[in-house]
Formats: C-alpha cells, sequence, structure tokens
C-alpha cells in the first residue's frame, strides 16, 4: 500500500516540474565537431535523410544533382546548429549563395547567433540587420 503510495506521489511530483516539449529549441547542439585541419565534420548520413525526407524541388529526386537549389542549415553548424535533419532546408541558390547582401550565407551567422551557445564566437555574433 504505501509502495503505491510513494508511486502515486513520485509521478503527480515529476508532472509539476514537466517541460512543455513544444518550446524547446532542438536545433542548438553545442560546438561543432571539426577534423584536423579545422573543417566542420558532416554527416552525409544526415544529408541523405534529408533527400529522403524532402526530395529535390525540381527534380523530386532523391539523389543525383538538383540544379539551382543547395541544402542549407537553418541554425548554422558554426553556430551551434545540429547536423539534423530538422535543421535543414532546401534553398534556391539566388537566396542561399548569390553576390549580394541578402543572401542567407551573408547574414544567418548573424541573426541566429544569440542563445543558447555561440561556440564560433569571432563569427557569430547577434548584430541588428538593417
Amino acid at each position: 500500500m504505501i509502495k503505491n503510495y510513494l508511486l502515486i506521489l513520485l509521478i503527480v511530483a515529476s508532472s509539476a516540474f514537466a517541460i512543455d516539449t513544444k518550446y524547446l529549441e532542438t536545433r542548438y547542439c553545442g560546438a561543432p565537431t571539426r577534423d584536423s585541419t579545422g573543417t566542420i565534420v558532416r554527416s552525409q548520413a544526415v544529408l541523405r535523410h534529408f533527400k529522403e525526407q524532402h526530395p529535390c524541388p525540381v527534380t523530386g529526386k532523391e539523389d543525383g544533382q538538383c540544379v539551382g537549389w543547395s541544402v542549407n542549415h537553418v541554425i548554422p553548424l558554426a553556430c551551434g546548429g545540429c547536423d539534423t535533419v530538422s535543421n535543414m532546408q532546401w534553398l534556391p541558390n539566388s537566396i542561399k549563395t548569390c553576390s549580394g547582401d541578402n543572401c542567407v550565407d551573408r547574414f544567418e551567422r548573424k541573426i541566429n547567433a544569440s542563445n543558447p551557445p555561440q561556440p564560433d564566437t569571432a563569427n557569430c555574433k547577434n548584430v541588428i540587420v538593417k
């Protein structure tokens, strides 16, 4: 009887401290793994799974080239973003790598560098983008 009472008490107490997972940011993982040259190590398996779940927007295929499009990490790896499917998206090259100031590659480290981690503080700083 006391064991049952303690179990119920434990369940009720633990539910009072439960965190609503829909408010958790799951795209941050901390400092990325780097190889001996300092290059961030990427997982080809994660990229393959992303393409399986989100085929190329132009061809509809899971493999091969996707002309005019690139896979982008929403939260940059250098700023603590995870190398996971949930942190990837397709972007047209005209948005991702163009030569103007409004390309994702030009400002993503500025807008995604606030809390939680900032492993590459030299390149990842939260600033006001004008």
